[in-house]
């Protein structure tokens, strides 16, 4: 099996099985993924050439390793299986206090309450760890791997949802305590008056399908009925309901949109509930309206005057992935929406050559800049880094072979070459991660060495910096704990991704590292 360079398509295969086409038989099939794996060695060797070297594997199996044996979940009432979100790099056992949170943390995000130590799971915050179990399964054919993502998954879809909403505990509000076994709110409030919200798009929907169906078709029903439909009607529900500042338009931010579309189309190709197709239907007809007539561009929220070309460009990448999931008219609106994205996108004034940086906020009226460009090394929350929004172009590239979306990741591409963080910026291991699959997508899309001998060059930089003296990674450049909210597992995942391309092993495919938007 190829790797599938359709950067959405790929997330059909995200945890880690062949193919039917594949399937010869069941004692085979654990076997093939192996088999494929040793075929460029044997070529190499046949012909006398040297096996190039890559110590980039061993790193992610120690981690998950160190995570399987001492970072789930044996505390509390219930041993739930599930794994910590933080944990002291040397003892490798829960934190004992609040160390200080990574810049760009905000202290309300983190998997515990203020000001208490960090004691819980964020599934959002660990969606990348999951999907390395389930990359290294293929790749080892050890099956302990992905039945440890498979547990974390199916106790938790059955466990942890709010009786009343089906809502999940977890995201950029809410966590799970791992001593109590009761959802926990990230900040100065009770569990009943936090909120549910999306950190990430979530990926492992066909997963979640495939493990506990009634559970996850009833969290995408309560996504509709809670969290939209009483919006519609003009219901107020303070417990569940999302409303920033416009209470009659309360999904209202581009990217949230877009991880509600994704997660209602799955939800519709795996139940065929036609609610499903109203509920996308319903948002993406409101942000179909937000377009302004002149410029195009759409609004960060109700009532700004501002538009953030990366919110949307994160909402297209969603709308292109539901767009292969359901049926017509919808699925031709969908496709038109994230092509006159694109179109916009791709024009707009971006500057890497000069300031090595995407546009980030434009006025919606007149399309005039009014801030300035993404940094590169420093991440936080409400931003993003420069390499985080060329990821979002590699899957639109990888997905619409849009010339101009490949341009820019080869000139962001090209401002890291000689970038490293400064003294003074307290850097994640996501963005670490971000570069180097950024320089792999240059890679492949103009063969030039260069872009390869800098991803091994920041490979390497990256385990030096945050796995030294410890299995786990730590959660910044400046933190020695590990904390997952900052992409540990987002470096992670880029370390397979370049094993993978050094080796040109193509059996096991590492999923697209997109999901950071």
């Amino acid at each position: 099996m190829v790797i599938l360079r359709n950067g959405e398509m790929t997330e059909r295969f995200e945890h880690g099985n062949l193919p039917n086409s594949l399937n010869m038989s069941p004692s085979y099939k654990k076997r093939i993924p192996v088999l494929f794996l040793f075929l460029p060695f044997l070529i190499l060797r046949c012909f006398g050439a040297e096996v190039p070297s890559s110590p980039f594997l061993g790193v992610a199996y120690r981690y998950a390793d160190a995570m399987l044996r001492h970072g789930r979940d044996v505390h509390g009432p219930e041993n739930t299986g599930l794994f910590l979100s933080a944990l002291d790099r040397s003892t490798l056992a829960p934190l004992a206090d609040r160390p200080p949170a990574p810049e760009g943390v905000r202290e309300s995000d983190r998997v515990g309450i203020i000001p208490r130590p960090l004691v819980g799971a964020n599934l959002h915050h660990d969606q990348n760890f999951l999907r390395l179990l389930y990359v290294l399964s293929g790749l080892s054919g050890k099956s302990g791997y992905r039945d440890a993502a498979d547990t974390e998954l199916r106790w938790f879809l059955h466990n942890a949802p709010s009786p009343t909403t089906h809502l999940l505990p977890r995201g950029e509000h809410m966590s799970w305590n791992v001593f109590t076994d009761k959802p926990m709110p990230g900040q100065h409030s009770t569990s009943a008056e936090a909120k549910h919200e999306f950190s990430r798009p979530w990926m492992l929907w066909d997963r979640c399908f495939e493990l506990a169906r009634e559970p996850s078709e009833r969290f995408a029903l309560g996504l509709w009925e809670h969290q939209i439909a009483n919006q519609e009607t003009g219901a107020f529900d303070r417990h569940t309901a999302y409303w920033r500042h416009a209470p009659r338009d309360g999904m209202d931010f581009p990217r949230h949109a877009g991880f509600y579309i994704r997660t209602w189309a799955v939800a519709y190709e795996h139940t065929k509930n036609r609610t499903m197709l109203r509920a996308i239907e319903t948002v993406l007809g409101r942000f179909e309206k937000k377009r302004h007539p002149r410029t195009g561009l759409i609004e960060q929220y109700s009532g700004r005057p501002h538009a953030f070309p990366a919110l949307t460009l994160s909402l297209a990448n969603d709308c292109h992935a539901a767009a292969l999931l359901v049926p017509e008219p919808l699925a031709s609106r969908l496709r038109a929406f994230v092509a006159r994205e694109d179109e916009i996108f791709c024009r707009l004034p971006h500057d890497l050559k000069g300031t090595g940086g995407f546009v980030t906020a434009l006025d919606k009226e007149t399309g005039k800049q009014v801030a300035g460009y993404t940094p590169l090394w420093r991440a936080g929350y409400g931003s993003y880094t420069t390499a985080q929004v060329a990821m979002m172009c590699v899957s639109r590239y990888e997905n619409s072979g849009k010339i101009g979306y490949r341009e820019l990741i080869t000139a962001a591409a090209d401002v890291y070459l000689n970038s490293m963080p400064a003294e003074n910026i307290d850097a994640w291991p996501m963005t670490f991660g971000h570069v180097i699959s950024l320089a792999l997508a240059a890679w492949r899309s103009t063969s030039r060495p260069v872009y390869m001998d800098f991803a091994r060059k920041l490979g390497n930089e990256g385990v030096e910096r945050f796995w030294h003296g410890s299995p786990l990674p730590r959660a910044s450049l400046k933190a020695n704990h590990y904390e997952s909210i900052t992409g540990a597992d987002t470096l992670a995942l880029a370390l397979v991704e370049l094993h993978l391309h050094i080796l040109h092993i193509t059996a096991v495919r590492c999923p697209s590292n997109t999901i950071d938007r």
